[in-house]
């Protein structure tokens, strides 16, 4: 047995997961990839968790090419 233990937990009612660190540390993310990077980065994770990605102000216009419902 090991007591480096790291743990994700999923966040029932929501698309949350919860990591925990065998170090104590702990956050919460919505992308498995981005939690298990922060916890395999052990001991330079940043405490606040996985980086959350900026979304824009505005979202991008949609292409010339999209196809939409016809009016009548």
């Amino acid at each position: 047995m090991t007591d480096r233990l790291l743990r994700v937990a999923w966040l029932p009612g929501s698309d949350r997961l919860h990591g925990e660190c065998h170090c104590g540390a702990a956050s919460e993310s919505d992308d498995p990839i981005a939690m298990w990077e922060w916890l395999s980065a052990h001991p330079d994770h940043p405490l606040g968790g996985p980086a959350v990605p900026v979304l824009p102000a505005t979202p991008p216009r949609p292409p010339a090419h999209l196809v939409t419902a016809l009016r009548r």
